[in-house]
């Protein structure tokens, strides 16, 4: 299966640079009403994604929201371990529903790790109803 036939290109996707500031990240976000965003490096490589759970538990360490203080922290500092790795645009679609089963989107990166896109759940979901609806019909 073609893993392209899903993505979402990276033109098309608002992504923030690792070494934007926090509040750039929570501006951004709140701007565009996203609960997550790709983090890309100066050489468009993934980085990581930032959620806003990081940026939850950024403030409650500060003890305060305090705008100057994330004028000053960088986006890179938030990214936790732990994260699920982005797929390789040659992943298999296995791959891709295990990623999708518990975050809204995959990154995707090509074979130097540079992002080239997204692949959303609802796509995944909506790709697999095709087949539910088949079986109902038989």
């Amino acid at each position: 299966m073609n893993l392209f036939r899903f993505m979402v290109p990276k033109s098309m996707v608002e992504t923030i640079r690792s070494d934007s500031t926090v509040r750039q990240a929570l501006e951004k976000m709140r701007f565009h009403r996203y609960t997550a965003l790709p983090v890309l490096d100066e050489e468009q490589r993934y980085v990581g994604t930032i959620r806003t759970d990081d940026l939850f538990h950024y403030f409650m360490e500060q003890n305060d929201f305090d705008a100057r203080a994330a004028e000053r922290a960088c986006v890179r500092c938030l990214l936790t371990e732990g994260q699920p790795p982005p797929l390789k645009h040659t992943a298999t679609m296995h791959d891709v529903i295990e990623q999708v089963k518990e975050h809204n989107f995959v990154s995707v990166v090509d074979d130097r790790g540079c992002f080239i896109g997204i692949i959303l759940r609802r796509q995944i979901l909506s790709y697999l109803l095709r087949f539910y609806k088949e079986e109902e019909n038989m």
